[in-house]
């Protein structure tokens, strides 16, 4: 009977410690802010709605690419170093104004070249997609609306 209170025991130290050992790697998963990839699921699953054609996946990717390196041009070189090492550690939101301290200038034209892409992405869409897009479109918006007078919360 004491072997047994003996086995017990120490399968019961043996849980405690492995319970122990993760407990603090939980709960910095669970703390941790979402990735960028987990933060645009949601938005990828939008475009898979869609069901684009390869012509106009290849024509948004260009448009994705060409936004991109107009943005750069907009930087700094040490905003654009800022944004590298961002990359690096695994920070996918480096585009922040608050990390990075825009100009005015810079944020008017960070938002004509966003606004920019937006209409050329726009036109590559039959006008079937353009109406599921706006659809999901408003709905976002209403969803912000909603949290923003506290209605989610």
């Amino acid at each position: 009977m004491l072997s047994n209170i003996k086995k017990v025991v120490a399968i019961a130290c043996v849980t405690i410690a492995v319970g122990a050992a993760t407990l603090p790697s939980l709960a910095l998963a669970q703390s941790t802010t979402p990735n960028r990839t987990e933060k645009m699921k949601h938005r990828d699953g939008v475009w898979k709605k869609l069901n684009l054609t390869e012509a106009q996946k290849t024509q948004m990717k260009a448009i994705r690419e060409s936004a991109m390196a107009r943005r750069q041009n907009v930087l700094t070189a040490e905003q654009r170093a800022q944004v590298e090492q961002m990359r690096q550690s695994g920070n996918r939101d480096g585009w922040s104004k608050k990390n990075l301290n825009l100009t005015e200038a810079q944020k008017q034209q960070m938002r004509a070249i966003h606004e920019d892409s937006k209409r050329q992405m726009d036109n590559v869409l039959t006008a079937e997609q353009k109406a599921q897009l706006q659809a999901h479109r408003e709905q976002r918006q209403s969803m912000r609306e909603s949290r923003r007078s506290g209605g989610m919360r």
